[in-house]
């Protein structure tokens, strides 16, 4: 069964609320998990134009789509038919752009051995 090892990289902690760009005036973004089989991508509202994107790591794009951030921005990847490997979400704003990597991992199968005492 599929497991996601290493979540976001760069997740913020806490709610999704924070101002219109982070400090390098790249677009704010927000990304969880959901039950192991969903990527949630919340981004802050801006005056502009994104161009999103999820794409493995052979620099396949498997999605892209251009969003107006005027009211913020809100889309749900259902990753459960991925392959194993790593992954990147960027949202692009101009030149400026935030890229979140998650990797979907394997996680082995363990034995659970139990003696029963006389």
């Amino acid at each position: 069964m599929k497991k996601i090892l290493l979540v976001v990289l760069g997740l913020v902690a806490g709610s999704a609320s924070f101002a219109n760009t982070n400090e390098n005036g790249k677009p704010s973004t927000y990304a969880s998990v959901i039950n192991n089989e969903k990527v949630r991508l919340v981004v802050a509202p801006m005056n502009a134009n994104a161009r999103l994107e999820l794409s493995d790591d052979l620099g396949h794009v498997l999605y892209t789509s251009n969003q107006n951030l005027g009211g913020g921005f809100l889309q749900i990847f259902d990753i459960s038919k991925l392959e194993k490997g790593e992954y990147k979400l960027s949202v692009s704003v101009g030149k400026e752009r935030t890229v979140k990597t998650f990797d979907i991992s394997e996680m082995p199968v363990q034995s659970l051995v139990t003696i029963e005492q006389e």
